[in-house]
């Protein structure tokens, strides 16, 4: 018997048993393999990171691996056979590591039918801190901050200042006082200071002015002049002497030139000692730069040598640790010397300027980079420093050119001489910087020519100390709007 039929006519059949056949075979195959988790982690140096992966495979997990930056593979524990898996892995992140350094890391999951699959990860250095409101920094809750040295310093400066101030009464001074104190000679700058200390002023002076005696010509000078003084010789040109303060009814003791040897001291070891310290020592890369010491501690103490180094840059410029703009008159006593000075010309304009919190945030976030091992912002922030503790010198010095020229104007001699000298200090402090805008030779002929020819302040009017200023504001053009103001 013959059976005869078309495949025509059950096409729609088997095409619907061939779409089940198809189902049923996809349903039994195994899924791929799979393997994820967090791309990137981040955290700050020396702190331990974990790392999250997720393991998948329908047939089964054989084995985890995991390599970093391009190391040897190392085996990490997981349960054969397991068809989903969690797995944390500890990085340690070097004490060492820079801000921004990434660490890739590999992880290699192999299934029992001998596929590898990848997962890519890393872990980048973050900070540790943010920066603080004040310049406080804590390890173990202990203070990390200290500058001791400079407080003993300044301390110093304001003894020789209260010594050399009793010429205004009248009184002699003595040069080798003013070396003993100078020199810290026995601990306690020869029986002055009504405190002991190890640290001198000498030894941080900037070496060319130790090299001409600079200091120790103004100490000689000033004792000649106050035994002059303390006989009633008044002041005239080529005579030194007492001259009085118009407005202050007391009176100075100036050299020959007119030149008053409190302010050249003082504000002179202002720049010699303290500025000198914070730009030629403290803020170059002998002291904070990649190669000091920034993971262990130093000896017996709470900080690192590049902390310390910060913190004694910080000491010389000596504001509390909360000094910001606008501060308020009645903690005017806390800010002293640099601090003080900035804080002179800082609210200028309706505080235009901003001296203040512009440093002292440098202050705080150079530090904080420090902490976090970020040199690239450490660096960023001490070129702010460089930048706007010169300025506050600058400026300062403007402050005392307007003072000069309206007390001139006025015929007040002796006040004119009082603030041409505190102006003579601050360009002074011009030279010290080893980024300085201004030549050496600029400086000299602002100090030595425009504030009187002959380098003689009874030679100075209107148009040396115009010419000074227009020097200082060209140089300094942020000075420029306010250089009336000042």
């Amino acid at each position: 018997m013959n059976i005869h039929f078309s495949i025509h006519k059950f096409a729609p059949l088997i095409a619907l048993l061939l779409i089940l056949t198809g189902c049923d075979s996809t349903d039994d195959d195994p899924q791929p393999s799979a393997i994820g988790g967090t791309e990137t982690v981040e955290g700050g140096r020396g702190t331990d990171v974990t790392v999250s992966v997720s393991l998948r495979s329908e047939v089964g997990i054989q084995s985890l691996s995991v390599s970093v930056n391009g190391g040897s593979a190392e085996a990490l524990p997981v349960t054969p056979g397991n068809v989903n898996q969690a797995v944390d892995y500890p990085f340690s992140i070097p004490p060492d590591a820079t801000v921004g350094t990434s660490y890739p890391i590999v992880f290699t999951m192999v299934d029992q039918d001998n596929v590898s699959t990848d997962f890519n990860a890393q872990v980048v250095v973050g900070t540790l801190i943010d920066p603080p409101s004040t310049y406080s920094f804590t390890r173990e809750e202990a203070s990390t901050v200290s500058y001791s040295g400079q407080n003993d310093r300044l301390d110093q400066l304001e003894e020789i200042k209260a010594y050399l101030k009793l010429t205004e009464a009248g009184e002699s001074v003595s040069e080798q006082v003013l070396l003993d104190m100078f020199v810290n000679t026995g601990g306690n700058g020869g029986g002055s200071f009504p405190f002991t200390s190890d640290r001198q002023l000498k030894d941080k002076t900037f070496a060319p002015d130790l090299d001409v005696r600079l200091f120790e010509d103004l100490f000689a000078r000033a004792e000649v002049a106050s035994l002059a003084g303390s006989m009633g010789t008044q002041a005239e040109n080529g005579t030194a002497g007492l001259i009085a303060r118009e407005d202050k009814g007391s009176n100075i003791l100036v050299d020959e030139n007119g030149r008053e040897f409190t302010e050249l001291i003082e504000k002179g070891l202002m720049g010699a000692v303290f500025y000198n310290q914070i730009y030629n020592t403290y803020l170059t890369d002998t002291r904070i730069g990649d190669t000091v010491e920034n993971v262990t501690l130093s000896e017996g103490k709470n900080y690192t040598a590049m902390e310390h180094h910060m913190d004694e840059a910080f000491g010389y410029w000596n504001s509390p640790v909360d000094f910001s703009s606008e501060w308020p008159t009645e903690r005017a006593s806390e800010d002293r010397f640099w601090s003080h000075y900035s804080n002179v010309v800082d609210n200028v304009r309706d505080g235009e300027l901003g001296t203040n919190s512009i440093i002292m945030d440098a202050f705080i976030a150079a530090r904080t980079a420090i902490v976090n091992n970020d040199p690239v912002e450490r660096d960023a922030q001490v070129d702010v420093l460089y930048e706007n503790l010169d300025l506050v010198a600058a400026a300062v010095a403007i402050h005392y050119i307007n003072d000069t020229l309206g007390f001139l104007s006025e015929g007040k001699t002796g006040e004119a001489f009082h603030v041409l000298s505190e102006a003579w200090a601050f360009a002074n402090a011009l030279r010290y910087s080893p980024r300085r805008i201004l030549s050496l030779a600029e400086i000299e002929e602002i100090m030595e020519s425009d504030f009187g020819a002959d380098s003689n302040f009874w030679n100075a009017n209107a148009i040396g100390l115009n010419k000074a200023k227009a020097t200082l504001v060209t140089a300094y053009p942020a000075l420029a709007s306010v250089q009336d103001d000042l």
